[in-house]
Order: C-alpha cells, then structure tokens, then sequence
C-alpha cells in the first residue's frame, strides 16, 4: 500500500527532529498517538497520503516496522501506554482543510 513509503517515514522523520511542527495528542487512547502538521510542511504526493477529508488507514508492512523501529518507538512513548513490545502498526491519514492540517495517526498493536 503507499503508506509503507518513504513520504509516511519522511513526515514522521521531520516531526522527530523538529517535534513542535507538530501537535501530538493521544486521544485519549492508552495504544494511539495522533499527530496533526500544518499542511505546508513539504510532503510528496500528499494527495495520495493525506486525502482530502478522507481517512486512509493501512497497517505499517513489518519490513517497514522492522526498518524504522527506532523512530516507531519514539512516538510510541507518547501513547497511554508504551508497549514494550507491538507486532503491528497502524497508520491513519488524512488532510483536514478546515484546519489546514495533514493528520497522521500511529495506533500500535
């Protein structure tokens, strides 16, 4: 699916080295961190990634997951609950315009 691409590990890439680009919550969820960037931060083919108001929701390949473990782990200590360990990753999109805001969501099972 084009969400286990270079574009998804590029935003989470830049929202790590410069975490106030971003808004991070949980939403209340002990096992979700969701991100919202200002949509003018530079993404490839964000049409594809973050849809106008559509969600797209695909879980990370486990190549992907076992490549980016790393920065995985570091937004998975923002969740509720860090799990020590997850086998899958979940990753839901979207461009929201009325905020003019690409929305990334990390859910970790």
């Amino acid at each position: 699916m084009a969400t286990n691409s270079d574009s998804i590990y590029n935003v989470l890439s830049q929202v790590y080295n410069h975490p106030d680009r971003a808004g991070i919550s949980t939403l209340g969820y002990t096992n979700v961190v969701q991100l919202n960037i200002s949509d003018d931060m530079q993404v490839a083919n964000p049409e594809i990634y973050f849809p106008d108001e559509t969600l797209l929701v695909d879980r990370l390949s486990d190549a992907f997951v076992d490549k980016y473990r790393t920065l995985l782990d570091y937004f998975n200590t923002y969740t509720g609950k860090p799990k020590k360990t997850y086998r899958e990753v979940w990753v839901t999109t979207a461009h929201v315009l009325k905020q003019k805001a690409y929305m990334l969501e990390l859910t970790y099972e």
